[in-house]
């Protein structure tokens, strides 16, 4: 048996007004000092003040949040004990946000109860509906089950992931007024986030028809309007279409997994600090192709041959390893076209720094979960040269 569980989703400009139509008189809002300062807090309230809601606001969440923001947000949370919670940002708001909506639901939780096994959660959003509103155009964490809250162990800042179905939103709000503001460096970040995930979307081991139906349209947009939107932050078409995008994607992944492109990159975030979206995007390209070296099965080799030739950038009639290579071909493009890094050489972190770290890497990556949803596992060896080919720029021959 599977499953298909995607929020409700309402999109294009003025989106925000759906609000109106949700019943619940008192608000919590969840969300950080940044939006706060640029006024998009201002923007909801105003529109919340419109339609005769209350609303208390909860504004510590950092980048990366630590399991305090958590805590701290739930204990606002409940002395408010409001009807809706609405989160405003992007995946770090989402993430604490779906936690706090579980923990005053029931407030006997931890975030350790947080987990698929836990069969009371499929119930959550029924005191109180979560109304996730995103800010950014890459995480789709408005429609994913997973969230990445960060936990200090062994001396370090780690991130661990808690994930049920029951955590996605009620409701995702795609209005593009908020990305607009988006300088082009995040724009590209969070954009080839999206791109990962919609990449990893195909060739994970739950991928199926659905997640592959949406994650084919999500990379379609991701490749028509991330150019456009990063050229030109007002315009409006390519800010609505790349939000929706990040969206699918979301809702892709959301159904089936991301992988070891995530495991690699949530690793070298976590020692480096390097903007999530930056990490994964420079490892898609090596990701992929590690997969189709895949000795054992080319499964893989046929399912990015078919994307390939679906999204046109293969003829029909083309080889597998022709149609595989467009792929590689065309993120490298799509990175240029963005002055977005091709390999890790080209950020703020040196050869020195990586090589006396690879332990560690390796390590953190066998403790994220989604390392094992590939359909080839790199062993420990393999994961560091993963990362030092990623590093020189080398297309992976393994």
């Amino acid at each position: 048996m599977w499953y298909f569980w995607p929020s409700k989703v309402i999109y294009g400009e003025d989106a925000i007004d759906f609000i109106e139509n949700i019943s619940g008189k008192k608000c919590f809002i969840v969300t950080d000092e940044v939006l706060k300062e640029l006024g998009y807090v201002d923007i909801l309230t105003e529109k919340l003040e419109s339609f005769g809601r209350e609303y208390d606001i909860y504004t510590g969440v950092h980048p990366d949040p630590h399991e305090e923001d958590v805590l701290e947000a739930r204990e606002q949370c409940i002395a408010y004990q409001p009807d809706l919670i609405i989160a405003l940002g992007g995946g770090s708001v989402m993430d604490v946000a779906k936690a706090v909506l579980a923990l005053y639901e029931d407030p006997d939780y931890t975030i350790d109860d947080l987990h698929p096994f836990n069969p009371e959660l499929y119930n959550l959003g029924m005191k109180c509906p979560l109304i996730a509103i995103p800010t950014t155009s890459g995480t789709g964490a408005d429609n994913t089950y997973a969230i990445i809250i960060s936990k200090k162990e062994e001396g370090m800042w780690k991130k661990l992931i808690h994930a049920h179905k029951g955590l996605v939103p009620s409701y995702s709000i795609l209005d593009p007024v908020f990305p607009k503001g988006m300088p082009p460096k995040l724009t590209a970040n969070t954009g080839f986030d999206a791109l990962a995930h919609s990449m990893e979307n195909f060739s994970n081991t739950w991928r199926n028809e659905f997640s592959n139906a949406i994650g084919l349209k999500a990379i379609e947009l991701i490749f028509e309007y991330l150019p456009k939107a990063y050229e030109n932050g007002d315009d409006m078409e390519a800010r609505d279409m790349m939000h929706q995008a990040a969206t699918l994607a979301g809702i892709a992944f959301g159904n089936s997994s991301v992988h070891i492109g995530h495991s690699l990159g949530h690793s070298w975030g976590t020692i480096f600090h390097i903007p999530h979206g930056e990490c994964v995007g420079v490892l898609t390209p090596y990701v992929i192709q590690f997969l189709i070296n895949n000795p054992d099965d080319d499964k893989v080799q046929q399912i990015y041959a078919k994307l390939a030739k679906q999204l046109g950038w293969a003829n029909w009639d083309a080889s597998d390893e022709e149609a595989i290579e467009s792929i590689v071909e065309k993120i490298k493009e799509l990175q240029d076209k963005l002055d977005f890094p091709k390999k890790f050489a080209d950020t703020d972190v040196s050869r020195d720094e990586m090589e006396k770290n690879l332990d560690k890497l390796v390590e953190l990556f066998y403790q994220d979960p989604t390392c094992t949803m590939a359909p080839r596992s790199p062993n420990s060896e393999q994961i560091k040269e993963l990362y030092r080919y990623a590093y020189d720029g080398k297309d992976v021959d393994f």
